[in-house]
């Protein structure tokens, strides 16, 4: 795709809604529930006014009251920032044109919905280590959208493994952000829990990126090559009905298994298979 194809895609970036399940700590203001006192419309508590002198936010019913003639004030809590990353598996099974695409746009939209919301943004790829030349720090910038649907979508992903999933925590906001972790997750399993459990502190989303055509459009008979894209070994297989419904038995067991998976760390997986549909994503949220 070149350089006129990517900006074509500008317009049909798509922008999503989503919300932090904890106060944010930040104290820069922003779009989510905060824990910082400040203008906004969440009541916290009654203060006395030498510790919030704001004559606009005075009591006075609760001020008249007090025997000791303290004048108390109406404290709130602003609305803050929350750091906005993906963390995406850049590894060979993920360097199909179809699976690219869909981290390219899901990608894409992630920081436009960031930046439109008001917060910072941040990328981290992985492969066998932290890929700091396709990361991007978290910033509030326009632009970042389509600057990363550019760069991913010309991508070359080969590497055999996704273990600098293991190092992804180090690169993140020390305040609790809202993590979309990006794979097709044909990944060890403790290599899995080793990167849930470097993320705990942090609100994670596990966006699974399939295709159909892994699983579903599979050759109704005869011979045909089977590639595993993590390491690039290929097998000749003989395919027949009893073969395909082991294929697609072994998908439903493995959408099962991560399902249990991420559902026993606490976040439900969201399922990105051939298409991105940023409302589906939305609903997702109004789950939480």
């Amino acid at each position: 795709m070149n350089g006129s194809s990517v900006r074509a895609q500008e317009g049909r970036i798509q922008e999503f809604h989503y919300r932090f399940p904890w106060r944010s700590q930040a104290v820069y203001p922003g779009y989510h529930w905060s824990t910082q006192s400040g203008s906004g419309q969440d009541f916290r508590a009654y203060e006395p006014w030498f510790k919030h002198p704001d004559a606009r936010r005075i009591d006075l019913h609760l001020s008249l009251r007090d025997p000791f003639e303290i004048p108390y004030v109406r404290v709130f809590n602003q609305r803050s920032r929350v750091p906005v990353y993906a963390v995406a598996d850049l590894s060979g099974s993920m360097g199909s044109q179809g699976k690219l695409q869909l981290l390219a746009e899901f990608s894409a939209a992630v920081a436009l919905s960031a930046y439109r919301t008001g917060d910072p943004f941040g990328f981290i790829g992985c492969d066998t280590t932290v890929r700091r030349d396709l990361s991007l720090p978290a910033v509030h910038r326009a632009g970042a959208a389509l600057d990363l649907f550019g760069r991913l979508i010309h991508l070359k992903a080969a590497a055999t493994s996704a273990e600098g999933l293991r190092e992804a925590s180090r690169y993140l906001s020390t305040r609790r952000s809202l993590v979309f972790l990006v794979s097709d997750f044909y990944l060890p399993r403790g290599l899995i829990e080793e990167v849930l459990a470097s993320l705990s502190r942090h609100a994670v989303v596990p966006i699974v990126v399939w295709e159909s055509e892994e699983y579903r459009r599979l050759p109704p008979f005869g011979l045909a090559q089977a590639k595993d894209r993590e390491n690039g070994a290929t097998r000749l297989l003989l395919f027949r009905r009893k073969l395909r419904e082991r294929f697609q038995a072994a998908f439903a067991e493995r959408c099962g298994d991560l399902n249990r998976l991420f559902t026993a760390s606490g976040w439900a997986p969201f399922f990105l298979i051939d298409r991105f549909e940023a409302n589906e994503l939305t609903e997702y949220f109004l789950k939480w």
